[in-house]
Parts: structure tokens; sequence; C-alpha cells
């Protein structure tokens, strides 16, 4: 017979040492995956503006101009159908993204609006809003990988609001000028510049109400000119500056054509924020101050804090943003699209949005 042989298992202590080795080898490893799996998704986000930057030059090819960022009708000009409806005259517009739908495989979405009407409504009944359900369409190509999106269907799945839209993470750049539309004209002498053909070429993006820019006008080369960088919906919170607006994330929908204009689509409810164009600059025209004359303000990438004071100042509303740490991707002219850090020359920085040459900015 066989002597018994004996099992050995582990002690408390071994056991012990084990699971600590396993748990620093665990948090070693990690942080790595979550860096590897950031990075496939800053790769997956700049091939999104890539995707983009070959809509813009296609649509190029096409009509021999890019598409402008925002198509603008002068105001009163369809006077509105009726005046209990005041902002019509922000309504008569579609933004860029709607011209370049056909370029993202969706023609038939293309098809589905009538481009002698408006975005939201018809120009002689503005309370039949037919295409909310269009403009509520997500489309993958205008979503960062890296944004978490609380809001899929911004206005929620009825009649809940007129400005139901869909998000979108990628904005035209307007340069370093804010076009404001909505501001009184008796402010400035000159009169409010709302079109694009109206600034000043050194401030100048390459997108603007009715632009007409070609590659040809970029005067510091395709690829040191950026004209789309990301603009992550859902980043911010904003309670307005009155204590009974509501607090919520501040979403900028890829149909929203109302431009200067924002509001909130609820009070808290299912598909409720804060709406604001898909625009961005680098740099305010410091209004009331006319944008010949007005020295600007900086609108640094990536704004902080993320939960925005109740304050009546706008502009990280209209800063690039993103969900990426450290910086935000751009798309250049040259269709090439790179990551720019927030920490760049602010100088630098508005010079790269300008389709100028040789700019000299103050900071």
């Amino acid at each position: 017979m066989s002597p018994r042989r004996r099992i050995r298992g582990f002690t408390l202590i071994e056991l012990l040492v084990v699971s600590a080795i396993i748990a620093t080898m665990v948090a070693l490893i990690f942080p790595a995956i979550q860096q590897a799996r950031e990075r496939a998704r800053i790769g997956k986000c700049l091939n999104n503006l890539r995707q983009i930057g070959l809509a813009i030059h296609q649509y190029e090819d096409t009509h021999e101009v890019w598409c402008p960022s925002f198509i603008r009708q002068a105001d009163g000009d369809p006077p509105p159908p009726n005046v209990s409806f005041p902002h019509v005259r922000y309504r008569g517009h579609w933004t860029g993204w709607h011209m370049l739908l056909p370029y993202f495989d969706q023609v038939r979405l293309y098809y589905s609006y009538n481009f002698n009407e408006t975005w939201l409504s018809p120009l002689h009944n503005p309370t039949e809003f037919k295409v909310r359900d269009s403009n509520q369409t997500w489309l993958p190509v205008l979503i960062c990988p890296t944004a978490a999106h609380e809001v899929i269907r911004i206005g929620g799945h009825g009649a809940e609001h007129w400005m139901g839209g869909a998000p979108c993470d990628y904005s035209f750049c307007h340069g370093a000028d804010r076009i404001a539309a909505l501001a009184n004209d008796a402010v400035c002498p000159e009169g409010i510049l709302h079109f694009w053909q109206q600034y000043p070429e050194s401030t100048r993006g390459a997108f603007g109400y009715n632009s007409t820019c070609r590659p040809a006008d970029i005067a510091d080369g395709l690829s040191q000119t950026f004209i789309i960088g990301e603009k992550t919906s859902g980043l911010l919170k904003y309670g307005g500056f009155h204590p009974l607006f509501p607090r919520l994330s501040v979403e900028y929908p890829w149909a929203m054509a109302a431009v200067e204009y924002f509001a909130a689509t609820g009070s808290g409810g299912e598909g409720s924020a804060w709406c604001v164009g898909p625009l961005a600059v680098t740099q305010d025209i410091s209004l009331p101050e006319c944008p010949s004359t007005g020295t600007g303000r900086a609108f640094p990438m990536n704004p902080f804090p993320r939960d925005v004071p109740a304050i009546s100042d706008e502009r990280p509303f209209f800063s690039f943003q993103s969900p990426h740490a450290a910086g935000a991707g751009f798309l250049f002219a040259d269709g090439s699209a790179r990551m720019l850090s927030e920490s760049i020359d602010q100088r630098v920085y508005k010079s790269l949005s300008t389709i100028a040459g040789n700019e000299e900015f103050t900071e």
C-alpha cells in the first residue's frame, strides 16, 4: 500500500500576498487599457473630421465653393407670416450640415427637406413642425466616440418644443469673430455686420452666414488653417441668468439654424437641454462695440468651469470644446485632422482659425 501523499494548500499569508500582487498589476494595467481605449476613440474622432473634410471638398467639387455654415435670409425678407411668432425671423436659415447630407450618404434625409421653406416649418405656417423628425436624426459622423450624450433626441419625441434636434460634436469655424445676428443695430452706428462677406478679412473664418469661401481664399495655406473643430454637446451645464430657468446640459444640434439665438427645450424632462447653434470662434467681437472697432476678447479652448454660473456671459457656448484631455480635434483646410493642445498660445490659436495671412493678434 503506497503512502498517502500530503496535499499542501495556500496559507492565508500566501493568499494575501498573491491577492496584493494581482491588485497591483490590475492597478498598473487598467490605466494603460483606458489610455489605449481613449487613443482609439481619438483616432475615430479624427477620422470623423476627415470624413467631414472629404464631404466639404466633394461639395466644393460640385459647387466650386465650400458650403456656408448657415444660409441666412435677410431679416424680414420675406416678412414673418404671423406677428404672433416673431421668432420666425430667426428661422429662415439652413446649416452647412443640411447642405452636406448627400455627401454623408444621407440622400434620403436631404430630400426630406423643402429648402424653399425653413429648417423648422413652412414660411406660411410657423406652427407646422413637419421636419422635426428629420432634424432629430442621429448622424454618427457628427458624434465624437468619447462624448457621453445624455440627450439623444433634443426636444423629446413629440411636440414638446419647436427646436427639436439631434446632438452634434463638431462646429463650423467662424474665425476670430462671433457674428451677432440678434444685436440691435442701434448700438453700432455703422450697423451690425450680419454676413460673412461684410466682415474684415483679417478676422474672417472659412465659414459664416452665406459664406462663399474657396480653398484659394486660404491665404496662410490649407495646412495652416482649421475650418471645423470639436464643440462637444453635453459637456456644459447651464441654468441661465434667471432663477426660474432650468439647469440643463448645453447641446449643439446639427440642424439648429437659429445661430445666435439659444433657448431651453424643456424644464428637465426627456430631451430637455439648452440649444446653441453649431458654430465656434476663437475671439469675440466685443459687442456692443462695432465689429470694426472692437478689440475683442479671447475665447479659449475647453472653457471652465463646465457647470456655467448663472451669468449672462455666453462665451463658453461659442468656444471649441472637447471631452478629450488637454486638447481638441480640428479639421484643417487641406483635409487633414489633428489634435491641438488647449495650452496653445492664444495668438497662434486665433491665427489658425482665420483665412487671412500674416495675422497679428494681441491677447
